[in-house]
């Protein structure tokens, strides 16, 4: 605009006979319409190539042309300005065009590159999962040949010793030394049986059963045990869930398996919670500190059974960890009934949400597709 109006006030201003002056200051009219087709493109080459046009030609026409030393040049000049607008603007538009598209291109590239770069990434993590899960089927088979041929022997020096306990009087001081040999082969038993029931993965028989019946049996088979460690029971089982589909012992040995962890979680007693009902469990934001899930996203019917105590809770370093085989905080536990528990649930497309917080307790729930 500055280029502009100083030109044509130099061209109105400056005497005529100052001829060459006058051919520099037409000239400089080329500058603003260049610079409007860069910024602007076509559009903009336009508007000023005729605005340049239109403040150029009164100085011919009224001033030149009063003296008749009007010339052709000065005419063309002004179809010059139209002319290098256009063509400047149809240029910068097609510049601006290509650039667009490099830039899309560009983008693109760049994207492709990143996912090429997660998919190699993803490629190279599922090929090390297959070395490790390859690794593991090896010695888990072996492991598993181990503790068969460990089993054998164990039940035959288990028989044994009882036997030899037999003619030994409780007071004798040998007596307790059996006893130490019986408690500790009857725990080395349970770690092969827990360890056995890991590595086979049992194919779920699929039948109809009733969800609170089994609830009630793997209650009945921990409540004695509970009640001499002071831990009462909140029972509360829904009566309009419908019989499921699924492998009744299964799910007992996954719930099993839950009753276990929180019994041993309350070793000062405490209110073992058992629920069961249609939908999901809601708690509220502030009730627990920690949740961690695993399972499929439960959508469509389906029951949850909610376990809950007022143990200690799991820390926010361990609550990812609970699931993993042969994770245990405990000084007998085996870290295999919460792995076996997440197979069985995963293998009848279900969840697990687990809530907890520190010195309150901890509520697994487990959500089944009816």
């Amino acid at each position: 605009n500055c280029i502009l109006i100083t030109a044509t006030l130099l061209h109105y201003f400056t005497p005529i006979v100052l001829e060459r002056y006058h051919e520099i200051f037409r000239r400089l009219y080329y500058i603003p319409i260049i610079l409007g087709s860069f910024w602007f493109g076509f559009r903009g080459g336009v508007i000023v190539s005729f605005l340049s046009a239109l403040l150029y030609a009164p100085h011919v026409f009224f001033q030149w042309g009063a003296t008749g030393l009007v010339r052709l040049d000065q005419y063309l000049e002004i179809i010059m300005y139209i002319v290098i607008g256009i063509v400047t603007g149809v240029m910068a538009d097609k510049e601006k065009e290509q650039r667009i598209k490099a830039e899309e291109v560009s983008r693109e590239l760049a994207e492709s590159y990143d996912k090429l770069h997660i998919q190699a990434q993803e490629i190279f993590e599922k090929e090390q999962q297959l070395l490790r899960a390859d690794r593991f089927s090896t010695m888990g088979e072996l492991a598993a040949s181990l503790a068969h041929e460990i089993r054998n022997p164990l039940g035959s020096i288990l028989g044994s010793v009882e036997i030899l306990s037999e003619d030994i009087h409780q007071e004798d001081k040998k007596y307790e030394f059996f006893q130490i040999i019986v408690t500790e082969a009857n725990r080395l038993n349970r770690v092969i049986n827990d360890f056995l029931s890991f590595a086979k993965t049992t194919k779920p028989v699929i039948g109809k059963f009733n969800i609170n019946e089994a609830v009630e049996d793997i209650k009945s088979l921990v409540e004695l045990g509970s009640v001499k460690k002071n831990i009462t029971f909140d029972l509360s089982l829904d009566d309009t869930i419908n019989p499921i589909d699924g492998d009744a012992e299964q799910i007992k040995q996954a719930f099993l398996n839950i009753l276990l962890n929180s019994v041993q979680a309350m070793k000062e007693g405490g209110i073992l919670t058992i629920h069961t009902l249609k939908g999901r469990r809601h708690f509220a934001d502030d009730e627990f500190d920690i949740k961690y899930s695993i399972g499929k996203d439960m959508e469509g019917e389906f029951i949850s059974v909610i376990f809950g105590d007022t143990g200690e809770g799991i820390s926010e370093e361990d609550i990812d960890k609970i699931f993993n085989p042969f994770f245990t905080k405990k000084e007998n536990g085996t870290g295999l009934g919460l792995a076996i528990t997440k197979r069985i649930i995963i293998s009848h497309n279900g969840a697990i949400e687990v809530f907890s917080k520190k010195g309150k307790g901890t509520y697994f729930v487990v959500m089944i597709p009816q």
